[in-house]
């Protein structure tokens, strides 16, 4: 436990330096592939120790965020202020999340592994039972949460640059100077001249009072951020939660090269988004602007996972295949573009052999 508080310390007095270091190794690992035998485990296990790691590191700071005064703490975002709402008010809620959490974090090491230890027919097995788990896991998050959208990712996120703690340590503006505490009220406010004081220029101050300024996302209880599913809506995120899923063991039924498992995959899908458009839009008393914004936002996520169906078999061989060949094929002449080139091309043996790379099951 003593190492523990040091690292800790540690991580909160090099804050700024620590994030350096964890996007650079990340971007290490996206060129690491190709580079030398077993490259495509070991960035894998790198990216996964990673982003592993980052979980921590975000309890650390948010942990320090948390002791800082409130005019001090950043505003957090609306997916911040849902997931923390119902992490802290439900322990099943956050161990569930931190389980689902895990599962895609090391959902591909897992199986690069043990495809590599057993060969595809145990790696399968595997696959089928890490997507049970997720399935399981995202249905227990929608019971809990009455009936909400899931929205990924599961877990809060680092939305503070880690920089602005050390900052904020070099000011050396302690709560009594830079701040003043109502005499009916008693709560604390940061004074304006601590904003110039720290900020170097008049400007921040209108800008730190426009910071201030509520809006409708910030008003909202953090559970009215997402709204409760009813019949068809919440037909369509049953139905995108059990797709990849059902997806597996239709690949392990009809096989890999069959259009049935794709088309199968792609006609849950565009239905459990025409669900979920109908009755977001029923909520919402028009279909142009239904939903609110987070819902907004994971609508448009869950769109872009639509673009993994390019690169799954049979859709992959028949039409994508070769004219990636052919891209990376003239990159190679080009001197900036080949870079990206390259990586196309040594992330394509990936593509074709590891599921989890296009499965779009996040």
């Amino acid at each position: 436990m003593d190492f523990l508080r040091k690292y800790e310390t540690f991580i909160f007095k090099n804050a700024s330096q620590i994030s350096s270091i964890e996007s650079t190794l990340r971007s290490l690992t996206y060129i690491l592939p190709g580079r030398f035998d077993d490259a495509e485990l070991a960035s894998e296990a790198l990216f996964s120790t990673l982003n592993l790691l980052g979980i921590y590191h975000d309890t650390i700071l948010t942990k320090h965020v948390a002791s800082l005064p409130a005019s001090h703490r950043p505003t957090p975002s609306p997916h911040n202020r849902y997931t923390k709402d119902w992490q802290s008010n439900s322990l099943t809620y956050k161990r569930v999340a931190l389980a689902l959490t895990i599962i895609q974090y090391t959902e591909v090491l897992i199986e690069m592994g043990v495809q590599k230890k057993w060969g595809a027919q145990y790696k399968w097995r595997v696959i089928t039972a890490l997507e049970a788990l997720k399935v399981a896991g995202r249905v227990a998050l929608m019971r809990l949460t009455n009936q909400r959208m899931i929205v990924y990712p599961v877990h809060t996120e680092r939305d503070v640059d880690p920089s602005t703690l050390a900052d904020l340590a070099e000011a050396g503006l302690s709560v009594k100077e830079s701040h003043w505490t109502g005499a009916r009220t008693g709560n604390t406010r940061l004074q304006l001249s601590a904003v110039q004081k720290s900020g170097k220029k008049g400007s921040d101050v209108t800008e730190f009072l426009l910071s201030k300024v509520l809006t409708p996302d910030i008003v909202r209880r953090p559970r009215d951020l997402v709204g409760m599913l009813s019949g068809l809506g919440a037909v369509g995120e049953y139905l995108f939660i059990l797709r990849p899923l059902i997806y597996v063991l239709a690949m392990r039924k009809y096989g890999q090269k069959s259009w049935y498992p794709w088309l199968l995959s792609l006609a849950i899908e565009l239905s459990s988004r025409s669900c979920l458009t109908t009755s977001l839009a029923a909520r919402g008393g028009s279909r142009s602007g239904s939903g609110t914004p987070l819902e907004k936002d994971e609508m448009k996520r869950r769109l872009w996972l639509l673009l993994y169906y390019v690169l799954r078999s049979p859709f992959y061989d028949r039409f994508t295949k070769e004219r990636l060949h052919k891209f990376t094929e003239s990159a190679s002449k080009k001197p900036l573009i080949s870079l990206v080139g390259g990586i196309v091309k040594d992330y394509q043996p990936l593509w074709e052999s590891v599921y989890f790379y296009t499965s779009g099951s996040s």
